[in-house]
């Protein structure tokens, strides 16, 4: 797993999942969690999704929510909606203060911004462990 900057450990998954072809907000998040590997074949009934969008929705009103507030506004109990929200920030998707959570940036885009940073910034470590493996190997690289 990778660190995120004076976050917590984070793990993403990349799929290649089709996008929607209808324009609907619900479909187009849940296309975009899906990408991000965040959902589980046996979660049928998205509630991973509803969570997440209920994370979302509350940022709307610059308010961030609580565990509680969550489990009321998605009818599911306390427990399951804290198992969601420990995977969505794993996704790094949203974030937590003390108690409460927020998406991890204001704008889906800069979330996904970010997250590809994220993501270079791990690969170019990678990178560099490499060449320093092939060096010690006696691997010549091509650059």
């Amino acid at each position: 797993m990778a660190r995120l900057s004076g976050k917590n450990n984070f793990k993403v998954v990349v799929k290649r999942i089709e996008l929607p072809f209808s324009r609907d907000l619900d479909r187009e998040l849940e296309w975009i969690c899906s990408s991000l590997g965040f959902f589980e074949p046996i979660d049928r009934e998205k509630t991973a999704f509803s969570v997440f969008k209920a994370v979302v929705r509350a940022t709307e009103s610059n308010r961030p929510v609580s565990s509680t507030q969550i489990s009321k506004t998605v009818k599911m109990s306390r427990g399951s909606v804290i198992n969601h929200l420990n995977n969505l920030q794993r996704s790094g998707l949203i974030t937590r203060q003390g108690r409460l959570y927020i998406p991890r940036s204001r704008s889906m885009f800069r979330t996904i911004e970010e997250i590809q940073e994220d993501i270079e910034r791990i690969f170019e470590k990678m990178k560099k462990t490499a060449k320093e493996i092939d060096s010690e190997f006696g691997i010549e690289i091509e650059e």
